[in-house]
């Protein structure tokens, strides 16, 4: 039986047993929230990025380039760890109020604490599937919109942090994900047309902005699924 199949199947009046120090250690790990921070750094880098490429149209200059880069792949990393952080902390947080007695308005807060641990191995988006699934909610259709979107932004992220021979080759992988990306945004100002479509020509604002409102248009929807608050940050001028 799967994961999702035994979640599935647990009583609505299953019981929760935990020790002090599972208690302890859970409320530690929420209070110390981190996952709207990694959207905030994502939206700034976003804004720096397309500042510089505004400012320094076909610019040559190694150092504004490099600077550039940083920022797109900043924000490429913070994008999705905040996809990754706030599935993990809202798992946290169910398991705060089971072992905590506290009551919640859907089912996903009968199921056992010790499936939650299971879920650190599951792939991001799968975690989000996984909680729509046990908590009577409908999952993403994963051939559409946002999960389409956000599957391509895992898979970019993954090739900038892998660092796999396939992402320098002509074929495979690399060339599937160019075809992926390369419609759905607007490619980097600061490249010239020889540079490679990946990493030069994708790795530019418009890549960094599309980062942004993927995640935030994901989570939304998985909030409205689950009918929890929405798990995002106001304007970027507002404190996170």
């Amino acid at each position: 039986m799967s994961l999702v199949e035994e979640v599935s199947s647990v009583p609505d009046n299953e019981t929760i047993e935990g020790t002090a120090d599972q208690v302890e250690g859970v409320a530690d790990q929420v209070v110390a929230s981190l996952y709207r921070q990694h959207l905030f750094a994502a939206r700034h880098l976003s804004e720096l990025a397309c500042q510089l490429e505004d400012a320094n149209p076909g610019t040559t200059d190694p150092e504004i380039i490099r600077r550039h880069r940083a920022y797109v792949i900043g924000n490429v990393l913070s994008a999705t760890a905040f996809l990754e952080a706030s599935i993990n902390e809202l798992y946290l947080e169910v398991q705060g109020h089971l072992v905590n007695g506290s009551e919640g308005g859907r089912r996903v807060l009968s199921v056992p604490a010790h499936f939650w641990s299971s879920v650190a191995r599951p792939p991001i988006l799968h975690k989000y599937q996984l909680a729509l699934v046990v908590a009577d909610a409908e999952p993403f259709d994963e051939s559409r919109s946002p999960f389409r979107e956000a599957d391509a932004l895992v898979a970019l992220r993954d090739a900038l942090v892998h660092g796999r021979i396939e992402w320098r080759d002509q074929h495979g992988r690399r060339q599937n994900l160019e075809r992926r990306l390369r419609a759905k945004f607007k490619h980097n100002t600061l490249s010239s047309a020889e540079g490679a479509e990946f990493p030069d020509q994708l790795l530019g604002a418009g890549c960094a902005g599309w980062a942004v409102k993927v995640v935030e248009q994901f989570s939304d929807e998985f909030c409205r699924r689950m009918a929890i608050p929405a798990r995002g940050v106001g304007p970027l001028e507002s404190s996170p």
